[in-house]
């Protein structure tokens, strides 16, 4: 019993992240230095650093 209502608690936390993702996403970009850190964490992945500045350089 105990597992089912775990799961039916996640269910339901993880449908109202996913329905509000882009107002999460800007809360969590609007300030500077969160937005500083995503940007820098997301230059160390090879393939996007590689795919946003060729089409940067575009």
């Amino acid at each position: 019993m105990r597992r089912i209502l775990f799961f039916v608690g996640l269910v339901i936390s993880l449908s109202s992240l996913y329905r509000n993702k882009y107002k999460l996403l800007n809360i969590f970009l609007s300030k500077k230095w969160l937005r500083r850190l995503s940007v820098a964490m997301i230059m160390r992945i090879p393939a996007l650093r590689e795919k946003m500045l060729f089409q940067a350089l575009r």
